[in-house]
């Protein structure tokens, strides 16, 4: 099956990297003690080195599994009660709201915005400022919160900073230490770090958008002072690793999940079939559940899925901000050699939802309009303004040129496909009323 898998992947990647525009991708797949790794492209376009299964990518918010992995630790060694309020343990930290639990911490449900703090990064570091995760929590603990915790779900990066401080706080330890020690030596990830000091003397993917249909070099484009994430972002997303390495974490988290339950469905993510663990994502592919995380950070696009009841697991690492379509198309050609090519599906024809046009927040996006197509068959969304640069990071808005109603209160880019390039929920007040959609996962509330 490998050999397959390899020949076409030989045949097909190089092409696909020449489509979308990215300069090198990294790919392995895991079949019980059966590992493929391989490499395409190259790791920078200004010194350009072969990409290999061993070189290293941020691999963005994947890194979000590995805190489900130790909380999920924690509460076995009842050291943690996920249900349980987090503020009596951070009460010196800010007023977090007493409600909040790191069971909703860990299903992005706790209410907590706060997007801001990816784009002022930058203005709130400068001088030498604390980044350490527990000094994140200053800035946002007395925000509002977005909903009631647990009536919801919207996706937070700063939520996870929290849960990293109640793990820190809970060990009395600093989280790299925590997770090298609970983690990534038990797991044989000896080459997994977190800091760019860290990762120096080995090969290193440089991070890359494109411009003008080419691809460039993101230097100084992130919102991060310098290449690596701010040691609060880390438990979120400042992971850096290998496909190589990933697969080794892949064996150690189905032969771990069965003694800490962190693959345990706890809630819904908004839309049907879409469903979150203790921070891993789970989802349908060909019939069979996975369970994994994609990434994007400045200049790089990861994905990372496990079928833990077969004992296989797939990832692919890109060093571009625009590689997410290019991860869609790999894990197509490993499902295919997987699974099975998929079925067939009738294009889904569904009457298009009222009362969805309108004008959306989208926090650092800035606000996005959804429109009705001119052939009236589907939407377009677009940016309608950008939020202004005030010293801080701007994230370019979404631009979606078409989607149709799916199942649900779901618009889809393409609704018979598997892996959709686009999806956008629409919520409804209880008079049905819709008064937000989701992009990326958050909510943006409607504004007019």
């Amino acid at each position: 099956m490998l050999d397959n898998l390899k020949s076409a992947l030989e045949e097909q990647v190089p092409a696909l990297l020449q489509e979308f525009r990215v300069p090198g991708v990294a790919i392995a797949i895991r079949t019980g003690p059966k590992v493929l790794t391989t490499g395409y492209g190259m790791t920078s376009i200004a010194d350009p080195l072969p990409v290999t299964g061993e070189t290293i990518f941020q691999i963005g918010s994947i890194s979000k599994t590995f805190v489900g992995v130790l909380a999920a630790q924690l509460e076995t060694e009842g050291l943690l009660d996920l249900n349980a309020p987090v503020a009596p343990l951070l009460r010196d930290l800010g007023s977090i709201d007493h409600r909040i639990t790191m069971r909703h911490l860990l299903t992005h449900s706790s209410g907590i915005d706060a997007q801001y703090m990816i784009g002022r990064a930058r203005e709130l570091l400068k001088d030498g400022a604390d980044d350490s995760i527990q000094a994140s929590i200053q800035h946002y603990a007395n925000d509002p919160l977005m909903f009631a915790p647990g009536t919801d779900f919207s996706y937070s990066g700063p939520g996870f900073m929290v849960a990293g401080a109640v793990i820190e706080r809970t060990l009395n330890q600093r989280w790299a230490t925590i997770l090298h020690q609970r983690v990534l030596e038990p797991a044989g990830m000896a080459h997994t770090f977190t800091t760019a000091d860290e990762v120096m003397t080995y090969r290193v993917a440089a991070p890359h958008d494109t411009r003008n249909g080419a691809p460039h070099l993101a230097r100084n484009e992130g919102w991060q002072l310098g290449w690596q994430l701010p040691g609060w972002d880390v438990p979120g997303g400042g992971v850096l690793s290998s496909v190589r390495e990933l697969m080794n974490y892949a064996e150690y988290s189905w032969n771990q999940a069965p003694n800490y339950g962190f693959f345990t469905t706890l809630m819904n993510r908004g839309v049907p079939g879409h469903d979150i663990a203790y921070g891993w994502k789970k989802e349908q592919r060909r019939g069979q559940t996975v369970v994994g995380h994609s990434g994007l950070t400045i200049g790089y696009s990861s994905r990372f899925y496990l079928l833990p009841e077969r004992q296989m697991a797939y990832a692919s690492l890109t060093n571009s901000l625009k590689g997410e379509p290019l991860n869609t198309a790999i894990e197509r050609i490993l499902l295919d050699h997987l699974l099975g090519p998929a079925e067939p599906q009738e294009a889904q024809v569904s009457e298009l939802p009222s009362g969805v046009e309108g004008v959306y927040d989208c926090g650092f996006y800035g606000e996005v309009e959804l429109t009705k197509r001119a052939d009236s068959e589907g939407f377009t969304l677009q940016p309608l303004q950008q939020r202004t640069d005030t010293g801080g990071f701007v994230i370019e808005p979404p631009r979606i040129g078409a989607l149709y109603p799916a199942h649900g209160n779901l618009l889809s880019s393409d609704p018979s496909a598997e892996i959709p390039t686009n999806t956008v929920p629409y919520i409804r007040n209880d008079d049905g009323d819709v008064v937000a959609l989701r992009i990326g996962e958050r909510i943006a509330k409607r504004i007019r």
